[in-house]
């Protein structure tokens, strides 16, 4: 999931990503353990991580449970002989166990979560850690395939030592997106000539796999390995997953450029150009088919929903402003139209009427649901609050409503609050657990400066830290807990 609702404008060290980051489903199913599991990735440590930290920024008590559980995985983490370090799916699981693999995409979230321990703490063991991880992905799991373009740097899901696969591909939660941000994040940490090499090479390897769209001018897409016919839009499998960190690429590295004349920018914008071409009107609102799996989808989450379309389109408004403003005016139109989408959505949905379901249509997961959409919706009034303050003020008013939704939404548990799927148990997850609200709780009441949410977010987080464990000297985290009857 990119990481979203970090400090200052790089709101996006994150899909998070927020989303995200956001592993959107159980596709890579982590198998039944006798008793509890404790998962090192974004539906466990990583993800308590990552909401602990924006939740900390307003009340730094919570510190020692992000620290703590960056320390476990310190702790948990498989160190070579050169020492580079990787984590399997979970550290409960017995040698031979399905859960014992490891997941690069995971990983992936892991590592940005070091960087992002590091840049609020300042210990070196984090920073040590993160470059450890990154050298293990791309000294190590890097998959080469020399193409027309040059060399190209790839990953499957699960680390092989005799892969040759194609690798993973569109899409953040499991595709190149991931990958690329998180070698973004290692140049931010420690710039080296062998790490831009990479970039270079996903760029390749995107080049390389982009098809382009019949009798349309200027625009390419990735569509799925499985079915070249269906593209995915969204951000967790889809188009926007890629164009995200294609932008930030562009931004850090304007002068890389391929063979052919290619840069980031201008694939990032053929993508765009598409998503412009099958945008769907909706009365002032627009909405995307293949957001996530389906499609129709009426999902405003980040990582499944318009949340992280609009998201893409608002970077793209913002990086193309002053080499191409009409491109960026037509980027922020179909960003206003994601928004709006929301913003009708939640109005028919009755803020003291919880939500049924964890995910879906209007659940309350970062990457499928209410607690995703506010992100998008605080990033574009951010950006619009000189420009079109009414707008900002309904786009802001559509974030207290959400928020209000969720809190209406949580089972209170000996003075915690509990988002619970429809079985009886409580997640740790990021994409539709309970980390998503807390991390959504806590970006909303201090954008909007609101006790009540903070009070909600540190009442999620105590219902975590009630079933925290200690252990090498931090903390792990059950990916599930039963709530009694």
């Amino acid at each position: 999931m990119k990481l979203a609702w970090l400090s200052g404008r790089r709101l996006a060290l994150a899909v998070v990503a927020l989303l995200a980051l956001a592993w959107s489903d159980r596709a890579l199913a982590v198998d039944a353990e006798r008793g509890p599991m404790y998962l090192t990735d974004s539906h466990g440590a990583s993800g308590v991580v990552h909401s602990f930290l924006e939740l900390s920024a307003v009340d730094p008590a919570y510190d020692k449970y992000w620290r703590g559980a960056l320390d476990w995985l310190i702790a948990v983490a498989q160190k070579d002989d050169a020492g580079r370090v990787r984590w399997p799916l979970s550290a409960s699981a017995p040698a031979g166990h399905k859960n014992r693999q490891i997941n690069l995409p995971s990983m992936c979230h892991i590592t940005r979560m070091f960087v992002a321990g590091y840049e609020r703490s300042h210990d070196d063991r984090y920073k040590q850690t993160a470059l450890a991880s990154v050298r293990f992905l791309a000294e190590t799991a890097m998959l080469r395939q020399q193409t027309p373009f040059g060399a190209a740097c790839g990953w499957s899901h699960s680390y092989h030592p005799k892969d040759k696969s194609a690798g993973v591909l569109a899409g953040h939660s499991h595709g190149l997106g991931n990958f690329l941000d998180v070698m973004l994040d290692a140049c931010r940490l420690q710039p080296d000539e062998k790490l831009k090499d990479v970039l270079r090479g996903i760029l390749v390897n995107l080049r390389s796999r982009a098809r382009e769209v019949a009798g349309q001018k200027d625009m390419i897409v990735w569509p799925l390995l499985q079915n070249e016919k269906v593209v995915e839009t969204g951000y967790c499998y889809g188009q926007a997953g890629l164009i995200l960190p294609l932008l930030t690429l562009a931004e850090r590295f304007p002068d890389l450029r391929l063979s052919d004349g290619t840069t980031a920018l201008s694939l990032a914008n053929a993508s765009l150009r598409y998503l412009m071409h099958v945008a769907r009107a909706e009365r002032d609102a627009c909405v995307w088919p293949h957001m996530r799996h389906e499609e129709q989808s009426r999902n405003i989450g980040y990582g499944s929903g318009t949340g992280g379309i609009g998201w893409a389109f608002l970077r793209g408004a913002q990086v193309n402003r002053k080499t191409d403003p009409a491109f960026a005016d037509e980027c922020l139109k179909r960003a206003r139209g994601a928004a709006m989408y929301a913003v009708d959505l939640a109005a028919r949905q009755p803020e003291t009427r919880a939500l049924t379901s964890p995910g879906g249509d209007g659940g309350f997961g970062v990457c499928g649901g209410a607690g995703g959409a506010g992100h998008f919706l605080m990033l574009l009034a951010q950006e619009i609050d000189q420009s079109d303050a009414a707008f900002a003020a309904r786009l802001k008013a559509t974030m207290e409503r959400l928020n209000r939704i969720l809190v209406a939404s949580a089972v209170p548990v000996d003075g915690t609050l509990a988002w619970k799927k429809a079985d009886g148990t409580v997640s740790v997850a990021l994409d539709y657990g309970q980390t998503g609200p807390v991390l959504a709780l806590s970006a909303a009441g201090k954008y909007l400066k609101s006790d009540e949410f903070i009070q909600a977010a540190r009442r999620g987080a105590d219902f975590i830290v009630k079933h925290a464990a200690a252990e090498a000297g931090g903390y792990k985290f059950p990916f599930e807990t039963k709530l009694a009857q």
